[in-house]
């Protein structure tokens, strides 16, 4: 479960940001924090990021996957000698790309983080909290021994001479099967969900869950609910198409069932609405979060959606009875709608804004103290919060006018 994110020098961020999952103390909407055991403040369910176009909030999520995709493929598939690929701020390609985590795993509080230059792994370290006591499990720096503490088992030495400078610490120990590092491997490798661009095709998480009696039948009880028309998914073989409508020779294509007067119609991927393909691209990786306990990322949530699905996909995570185990939304939108809807609190939003210099900053909410009967949206939309675009209707206007 995370608790925080933290990054620094990354694409549009210059300076640190943080992102936290950490509950205020308010009284709204109290369900949709959890307690879980292993720290004593709540722990919200989702968070929603607002802001101007090119402002910053796809860039929070793309930081987090590529924090992950770090842990995932540092060791295993990166070549020796690749420069790592970072993209930095302009103008800081010298400074250290930085990424954070503060999150729960089995009740217990862990801390995790790398800085990263071009050539090499500059910091990595590991902190845990077992029973609230913080342990520095180890501790990296550039061209120096890692330091281990004695309350990390694993042959720790040995897997420090594997280790080479441009992957990480925590990706060599568990392609070695480290006992205590392994665990923490795998909650980054599969529990780290990412929905992230167009959502125009069906990508083959979502031809998997076809496939899946038990994913499908879940997945067409929302798409019912959802109103799409959809009665049931289907999947066939790849050869039973054209070239040109194959995601994957290896992969079965999802068929859409639409009960058309008393008759079954089956519609393929190019014949299917296109709120109806974003809709099931998210099921996917929100059924795997909400089984496992996970967190998904989500770029623009209202991509092709309704307001009021939208909403229901939120409630999915709000609700403890639809998420007894404690899955995570995190997503990005211009749907306004959300904040007058009484799905989110008041700690739950957060916003970005591009400074002059270009650097986004990343701000809660929760910074403008705004009052519980406080019309958020109305708010939002006048500037009171920021993160929004600064225009002159009149100008765009009077531009065309003279066209």
């Amino acid at each position: 479960m995370l608790l925080r994110f933290r990054v620094e020098n990354f694409r549009s961020f210059r300076t640190e940001q943080t992102l936290s999952m950490v509950a205020g103390s308010f009284k709204d909407r109290a369900e949709s924090v959890f307690h879980p055991r292993g720290i004593d403040d709540g722990v919200l369910s989702a968070a929603a990021i607002y802001g101007a176009n090119a402002s910053g909030k796809t860039n929070v999520i793309l930081a987090l996957r590529f924090m992950r995709d770090a842990v995932r493929n540092s060791h295993a598939r990166w070549e020796p000698d690749q420069r790592i690929e970072l993209e930095p701020f302009a103008g800081e390609s010298e400074s250290p790309t930085t990424f954070a985590l503060d999150f729960l795993l089995k009740g217990v509080r862990f801390q995790y983080g790398f800085s990263l230059s071009p050539a090499a792994v500059r910091e990595e370290w590991m902190h845990a909290y077992p029973a609230g006591k913080k342990q520095a499990w180890f501790s990296r720096e550039v061209n120096k021994p890692i330091s281990f503490s004695a309350k990390m088992p694993g042959d720790n030495r040995t897997i420090e001479r594997l280790t080479r400078p441009n992957s990480l610490f925590l990706s060599a120990a568990a392609q070695n099967n480290h006992e205590a590092l392994s665990p923490i491997f795998r909650w980054f490798s599969q529990a780290l969900f990412f929905v992230v661009g167009g959502r125009s095709t069906i990508d083959p998480r979502t031809s998997v869950l076809c496939d899946d009696s038990c994913l499908k039948g879940r997945a067409e009880r929302l798409l019912s609910l959802a109103d799409l028309g959809v009665a049931e998914l289907g999947a066939i073989d790849p050869f039973e198409l054209g070239e040109a409508e194959r995601p994957n020779e290896k992969q079965k294509a999802a068929v859409f069932v639409h009960r058309i007067g008393d008759s079954l119609t089956a519609f393929r991927e190019g014949q299917e609405s296109k709120g109806t393909i974003a809709f099931l691209s998210l099921l996917a990786p929100v059924l795997d979060a909400l089984d496992g306990g996970g967190l998904v990322c989500v770029d623009e949530l209202d991509h092709s959606l309704h307001p009021l699905l939208a909403i229901e996909v939120i409630r999915l995570f709000t609700d403890p009875k639809k998420n007894p185990k404690g899955a995570q939304l995190i997503f990005n939108t211009h749907d306004t709608n959300l904040l007058s809807a009484d799905v989110l609190r008041r700690d739950q939003i957060w916003f970005t804004e591009k400074a002059r210099d270009g650097a986004s900053q990343l701000y809660p909410l929760t910074d403008f103290k705004p009052r519980r009967e406080e019309n958020l949206e109305t708010g939002y939309l006048q500037g009171r919060y920021g993160a929004i675009p600064f225009l002159n209707p009149d100008s765009f206007l009077q531009n065309e006018e003279e066209r």
